[in-house]
């Protein structure tokens, strides 16, 4: 599902958070947004969603895959969001529901928003705990009972029992240890990726948004500084934002490999960044 945003404003107690920003996702890509605390990553991933806090103005427009966000109606909202897409939040401790079972979260966007038996959705809740890598026996657990890790992985079937065609991921790695978190990347491009989903990865640490996107746009204090292919910013950045990010990730690992283990450093993707205006 593509996504288009066009002269994002967001202000928050007349404070601007997010300031004139253009961002294109295409059908089917993972693009990243990466920035330092506060730059306003995770008010954009709420803009998408349809999910400021109340008292928040925002201007310009959000087309995701034909529907326009900004201006629309609570219902066509929550529609959009049950069916098109799904989010990973940055802490599953947080936004599981700690006195409700695995089985339970992962079936409720079904119950929601589909006419389904109970023994289908069951089949669908088992079905997705297959495939992000978790027993059937975690069902009747509560979020407490398992790791993080696992958590993470409840979330990550939560967001995609639906098979949404757009993926936000929130900072989803961040409270994970380095093993864990190049696990949870691997599981994420590869669910998008068979599901021919698009993915809005967003996080601080450009050493995982190497191994989870192709392009990126770099936020600085609500604005984009820079933006072109992940590889091409990694090898090549050309902003002190950039460079910032840049310079902090080649000093870290994901998982025991080195932060351009998986990106196409080449001339060519290096010369692929523009700055200030959006991806060439």
């Amino acid at each position: 599902m593509s996504v288009t945003i066009r002269d994002l404003n967001v202000t928050i107690g007349g404070r601007p958070i997010v300031r004139g920003v253009d961002m294109d996702i295409a059908d089917g890509e993972r693009v990243g947004l990466v920035g330092s605390s506060g730059s306003g990553k995770s008010m954009i991933s709420k803009a998408v969603m349809g999910l400021l806090p109340a008292g928040a103005r925002v201007s310009g427009s959000i087309d995701v895959g034909g529907h326009e966000i900004v201006g629309a109606g609570d219902l066509d909202l929550a529609d959009l969001r049950g069916r098109s897409m799904g989010m990973v939040f940055q802490n599953p401790s947080a936004s599981l529901n700690p006195v409700a079972t695995v089985g339970r979260q992962i079936e409720l966007p079904l119950r929601l928003h589909y006419d389904l038996t109970r023994a289908e959705r069951a089949e669908r809740v088992r079905a997705m705990l297959a495939k992000v890598g978790l027993p059937d026996d975690v069902i009747g657990k509560y979020p407490h009972q398992l790791s993080g890790g696992q958590r993470q992985r409840v979330g990550i079937a939560t967001a995609l029992v639906t098979s949404p065609r757009l993926i936000i991921a929130d900072e989803p790695t961040t409270a994970l240890d380095s093993i864990t978190q190049r696990q949870i990347v691997d599981l994420l491009v590869s669910l998008v990726d068979d599901a021919g989903a698009s993915m809005l990865f967003i996080t601080h640490d450009f050493a995982v948004l190497a191994h989870a996107t192709t392009s990126s746009y770099v936020l600085d204090a609500g604005t984009i500084a820079e933006s072109g292919t992940t590889a091409g910013l990694l090898a090549d950045p050309r902003t002190p934002q950039a460079r910032a990010l840049v310079d902090a990730a080649r000093t870290l690992s994901l998982g025991g490999l080195p932060v351009s283990g998986d990106a196409d450093c080449s001339p060519s993707a290096a010369a692929d960044t523009t700055t200030k205006g959006g991806r060439s």
